[in-house]
C-alpha cells in the first residue's frame, strides 16, 4: 500500500487512557499508521478553552509542513479554520465532519453559516461520519460528488462476544436480571434522565450507566460506573443484554458498532445516523427521541422476548462485520486519499 503523509488538525484527542474526548479519532490514526501512513498531529488534548493556544500554534506549524501530501481537519471549524487560512495552497484539505457541526453550528446564526460554506468552499474534500449528514451540509455549497460518509469503525477482532455469565460472575452482577446498559458521557442529549425515568417504572430491571460525567439522582436499580478503559467496557457490553441510547442528535454510534460487534441489540432514538445501522426488528428497536413511553416499551419488549432478543443480538454481530469493521472503513478512507493525492 502506498505511504503518503497526513496532517491531521483535531480539537479534540484523548489526553490519557480513558479520555473520551475523540477517542475514536485516536482509533483512527493508529488504523492509519498499521498500514503506513505517517500521520502528523496538531491536537487540543486539554478541556480548558486555554488549550486551544497550543493548539493553534501547532496547528499553524503542522500547515506550513513541507512533508505533507494531505491535510485532514476533525470538527469544524474548529479545527479547520488555521489550514483552511494558513496551510500551504498546493496541500489538499479534506475536512471531517462529526455531528453538531454540521447539524447545529451552521445554523445558530447567519457568520457560522458563512463560516461553514466557507471551510467547505476551501476543502478538496468532505467526509461525514453519517451519511444523513450531508443533507443540512448541501444548503452550504456540499458537492455530493466530493464527499463521502466514511465512519472510524469497530475493531471486532477486540469487541467480541463472551460468556454473559462469566462476565456477570466477575462484575458481580445479578445472573437473573435483564441488564440495559449505558455507555457515553453523562449528558443530558444522550437521553440519560429518559433512562432513569423508565428505571423508576421498570424497578426489577438492572440499568447501568458507564462513562463519565457528573451523577444524576437516580433509583436503586441504576448503576454508575465512572469512565472505563475498552477492555472494561467489552466486559461490561458482554454482560449486558441490550445497549441503551436514546440520544438527541447523533452520528452513527461508535458504542452501538461495540455492542453489536459483542452480539447485543442496541435500543437507539430514530435520529441522525442511528437509522443507519439499526435495522428495526431485526438487530435493535428505532425509538422516538425524548419519548419515555416508547422507550418504555421498547425496554420491556427487549425483556419479554429473550429468544428474539438473542435472534438480534446474531444479526447486530453480522452487521457490524459486514459494514462496520475498522478495516474496511480505513482502506476506504486510505482510497480517497490517494485519488486527493494523485487526481
Amino acid at each position: 500500500m502506498e505511504s503518503y503523509t497526513l496532517g491531521l488538525f483535531a480539537n479534540m484527542y484523548p489526553a490519557y487512557e480513558g479520555d473520551y474526548r475523540g477517542i475514536f479519532i485516536q482509533q483512527m490514526v493508529r488504523d492509519l499508521e498499521s498500514c503506513g501512513v505517517m500521520v502528523k498531529k496538531a491536537v487540543n488534548s486539554h478541556n480548558s478553552p486555554v488549550g486551544y493556544i497550543p493548539f493553534y500554534y501547532e496547528s499553524l506549524r503542522l500547515a506550513r509542513n513541507k512533508d505533507l501530501d494531505l491535510m485532514q481537519a476533525e470538527y469544524i471549524p474548529h479545527s479547520s479554520i488555521i489550514p483552511a487560512v494558513f496551510g500551504r495552497k498546493d496541500v489538499p484539505l479534506i475536512l471531517k465532519f462529526h455531528g453538531d457541526d454540521a447539524r447545529i453550528f451552521p445554523f445558530k446564526n447567519r457568520l457560522y453559516g458563512h463560516i461553514t460554506r466557507s471551510m467547505i468552499r476551501q476543502a478538496a474534500y468532505v467526509i461525514t461520519a453519517s451519511e444523513e449528514m450531508k443533507t443540512p451540509l448541501l444548503r452550504f455549497g456540499l458537492d455530493p460528488e466530493r464527499s463521502a460518509a466514511v465512519h472510524t469503525g469497530v475493531d471486532t477482532r477486540f469487541f467480541t462476544p463472551g460468556s454473559k455469565e462469566e462476565a456477570r460472575r466477575i462484575l458481580g452482577l445479578s445472573m437473573e436480571k435483564t441488564i440495559f446498559l449505558f455507555v457515553g458521557r453523562l449528558h443530558r442529549w444522550k437521553g440519560i434522565f429518559e433512562i432513569i425515568q423508565v428505571a423508576r417504572i421498570c424497578p426489577d430491571f438492572l440499568f447501568i450507566f458507564v462513562g463519565p460525567g457528573q451523577v444524576p439522582d437516580h433509583p436503586q436499580n441504576c448503576i454508575f460506573t465512572g469512565p472505563k478503559n475498552p477492555g472494561e467496557i467489552r466486559q461490561w457490553l458482554n454482560a449486558a443484554d441490550c445497549l441503551l441510547l436514546p440520544t438527541y442528535t447523533e452520528a452513527v454510534p461508535a458504542v452501538v458498532m461495540e455492542a453489536f460487534a459483542c452480539g447485543i441489540p442496541a435500543i437507539t432514538s430514530d435520529v441522525g445516523g442511528c437509522p443507519e445501522i439499526i435495522e428495526q426488528g431485526k438487530n435493535g428497536l428505532l425509538v422516538p427521541s425524548r419519548d419515555v413511553i416508547s422507550l418504555k416499551s421498547a425496554v420491556e419488549w427487549m425483556n419479554n422476548n429473550p429468544d428474539d432478543r438473542r435472534r438480534m443480538g446474531n444479526e447486530a454481530r453480522i452487521t457490524v462485520c459486514e459494514r462496520y469493521d475498522h478495516e474496511i472503513l480505513t482502506k476506504k478512507l486510505i482510497a480517497i486519499h490517494i485519488a486527493l493525492i494523485h487526481p
